[in-house]
Formats: C-alpha cells, structure tokens, sequence
C-alpha cells in the first residue's frame, strides 16, 4: 500500500476537470452553443447601499443599444439581444464555447425601491443599474407628558 500526500490544490484540479466534462457530456450533441435565437439567464451582482441598490451584469460583445432595460410594476427586466447575428459556420474549430445569443434577467424589487427613478449605466460590457431606495423612516422622539397628578409637591393627603 502507497501513502501519498493529499493535496487540495489537485483535489481543486480534478473537480474541475469531472466538472468540465460533465457540462461537456450534458450539453454535446443535445444544443449547440451557437445555435442563434437561444436566449440565456445573465448572471447578475446585487449590493445594497443606504439610499440605492446596485446591479451589475455584464454583457460583452453587446452595444448599449442592444440592451434594454424595463421596469413593471415590482419588476425589473434586463435584455440583452443581438440586433443583427452573424453566425459563421466554416472554420476549423476544434470546439466552441461562446455563446452567441440573447441575454435576460428578471429581478424582483423589494418594497423600499423607487421604481421612477431607476439610472442606468453602460461601460467596457457592464451594465449598472441603480435603483434608488425609499428613505428609511428616523425614530421620532414622543414627549410623554404626565395626564394629571394625584399629590401636588408640598401638599399631603391627610
């Protein structure tokens, strides 16, 4: 019997590489990346700030004209389409792994957010949305006042 010296780093290596071809085996032959028309959920950040919430998306590849952002009722609809897909076919790729296609997200807004003045920002492929928030409501001091007194100072019930 061997003792070998565990290693996370490999441990990291070969999770990686079950990974890789896992995603390979589900997604060969069953849809081809650059099929056009296939729309795809955009990964999104979200922080929250005192006054705003934050969002960022990025969408390489995509011009600020092609990105569409919507809001309805409580929900705020980011869409990234292509107007004009050119696909090309030949070539002697070996694989391909980007993705040529539609982006979409739907992003529920909490209670606090101000729909009516929602900014938003386009710069190097990443999209930033600011929502701006409700002010938080300040504790308001209440003066409690005494209704009546029964004794008045200095004088004696008897």
């Amino acid at each position: 019997m061997a003792i070998t010296r565990w290693s996370p780093f490999q441990e990291l290596t070969n999770l990686h590489t079950t990974m890789d071809r896992l995603f390979g085996d589900m997604f060969e032959g069953t849809q081809d990346v650059s099929t056009p028309n296939m729309t795809f959920r955009l990964p999104v950040d979200i922080s929250e700030k005192d006054d705003r919430y934050l969002i960022k998306a990025p969408v390489p590849g995509f011009k600020p004209e092609e990105v569409n952002v919507t809001v309805s009722g409580n929900v705020l609809t980011i869409a990234a389409k292509h107007q004009e897909q050119k696909e090309d076919k030949q070539g002697d790729y070996i694989r391909r792994e980007m993705i040529v296609g539609d982006f979409e997200r739907q992003i529920a807004l909490p209670a606090d957010a101000r729909s009516e003045n929602i900014n938003a920002t386009f710069d190097n492929g990443v999209l930033q949305v600011e929502v701006p928030r409700q002010p938080k409501p300040q504790p308001k001091r209440i003066e409690v006042k005494a209704e009546g007194q029964r004794q008045t100072a200095g004088s004696s019930s008897r």
